[in-house]
């Protein structure tokens, strides 16, 4: 889980560079002369963060897909781990059956041996299903929350693009109209800024998301547990009933 978190970290961190080429304007604001009239520059200045915003959000959208490349990826791994050690798990749980077959004495001991055999397969199958329904119930609520996240995220970038474009659209509309230079770049700075406040809150507020994965490891936790314990139980119920077998004839 640490990989997860590191590669929704990385993203992260590029969504909050959308909000760079407007501080950058900000910046850039304070340095220019106040003899250069806002709406002599509007179009350059509004066309720069325009594209300084989709080169971050085509980087934005490389290193998602990157992230959920290196997640599935892990996913079929641990899958494939699983699988394989399932079958050598049931090489050597034969391979122990044979022994105990090859030990019994008699019939009563060979139907003893039986019985135990069926316990624990029964008992395997079991523990298998319950841990296999963990796991998929974990997998289908980390997909639901990468979607909700990724859906979330998304609206927070158009709302913030629109915004950007709202604050360009009003400051147009000053210059046309005749509103005095500095107070248009005022209001566009203020409105700017705004826009990048509420962008950067609603990116803060999506990354509490997160703790839905949490939640969902320790539900998935606790079912394995659950099933591992479970498994135990019978495995040594099933012992002491063929130690007794055994003993009696």
């Amino acid at each position: 889980m640490r990989t997860k978190l590191k590669l929704y970290l990385i993203t992260s961190l590029l969504v909050f560079s959308l909000i760079a080429p407007v501080f950058s304007f900000a910046q850039e604001n304070k340095n220019t002369s106040k003899n250069v009239s806002i709406c002599n520059r509007m179009v350059e200045i509004e066309s720069k963060i325009e594209n300084k915003l989709s080169d971050n959000q085509v980087k934005l959208e490389l290193k998602r897909q990157e992230r959920l490349n290196k997640m599935e990826n892990l996913r079929i791994q641990r899958e494939s781990r699983l699988k394989e050690n399932r079958l050598e798990w049931d090489k050597n749980r034969q391979a122990h059956y044979e022994k105990l077959r090859a030990k019994a004495k008699n019939d009563a001991q060979k139907q003893a041996v039986e019985k135990f055999i069926q316990a624990i397969e029964s008992a395997v199958s079991t523990r298998r299903a319950k841990i296999d329904s963990a796991i998929l119930n974990f997998k289908e609520a980390v997909d639901k929350a990468k979607a909700d996240r990724e859906t979330a995220i998304n609206k927070a970038i158009e709302d913030y693009k629109n915004s950007i474009k709202a604050a360009f659209d009003k400051a147009k509309t000053d210059c046309a109209n005749g509103v005095d230079p500095k107070v248009i770049r005022e209001n566009l700075h203020s409105s700017l800024k705004a826009a990048r406040e509420k962008f950067r809150q609603d990116i803060q507020n999506i990354e509490k998301m997160r703790e839905t994965i949490n939640v969902e490891i320790e539900k998935k936790r606790e079912a394995i547990n659950s099933a591992v314990k479970e498994f135990q139980a019978t495995v040594e119920q099933a012992q002491k009933e063929l130690k007794a077998a055994l003993q009696e004839q």
